[in-house]
């Protein structure tokens, strides 16, 4: 094997150790909670050995802020652009909205325990692990609402009402129905999207009809 590959088989193996770990300790986090998860079970779950995870994660925590990291950016992508996307803009905010939901869906059990450490708060929870992390994450996800918010008015579906508050607005009705959902083990992430988005777009008053998508 030339020389030049080595080091690129070597960050392809420490990669899928690493990937293995997070899996693993997601699992382990659902199934006992933050505080009842050791770094021995993450690495049974993982069938590596012990030593191996402190290779790639000096403390439990580092587990789950690196964990808490990477489904929150998994999480964000689910509401970017996609190139299938729908052309209208109640269509394309449902379909992002939903992605967004389906996400947490799968990875209910850990956004459970995410929840909890201040991943869905405005500002850091207590006990939370990861505060400066998470609230830069909050950042990116408001950043995200926002620039949906501006495609909104943009294309004139959106009121050119103050871009700022329809994103926390936008925002807070996306947190509100995860949480619920968590809480309550609602699975149609579908039919949550599509009252998001005619809540967010409608309010609440009683329609004749469901608008044209």
């Amino acid at each position: 094997m030339p020389a030049e590959r080595l080091p690129r088989r070597r960050d392809e193996a420490r990669a899928l150790f690493r990937n293995a770990i997070l899996d693993a300790a997601e699992a382990v986090f659902a199934e006992r909670g933050f505080h009842g998860a050791r770094i021995q079970d993450i690495a049974a779950r993982a069938r590596t050995a012990v030593g191996t995870v402190y290779n790639h994660f000096a403390r439990k925590d580092d587990v789950l802020a690196a964990l808490l990291e990477e489904r929150t950016e998994e999480l964000l992508a689910q509401l970017r652009s996609r190139a299938d996307d729908p052309k209208t803009f109640r269509g394309l905010l449902e379909a992002r909205v939903g992605r967004m939901l389906s996400y947490v869906e799968r990875h209910r059990a850990f956004f459970a325990i995410a929840s909890e450490h201040g991943l869905f708060a405005g500002v850091t929870a207590p006990g939370a692990r990861v505060g400066p992390q998470r609230l830069r994450r909050v950042e990116d996800f408001r950043a995200v609402f926002l620039a949906l918010v501006e495609e909104g008015i943009g294309t004139g579906d959106l009121e050119p009402l103050d871009a700022e508050a329809l994103a926390r607005f936008l925002g807070g009705t996306m947190r509100a129905f995860i949480l619920s959902s968590l809480a309550e083990g609602d699975t149609d992430a579908r039919e949550h999207a599509a009252m998001t988005v005619d809540l967010f777009l409608y309010g609440a008053s009683r329609r004749h009809s469901r608008r044209a998508r």
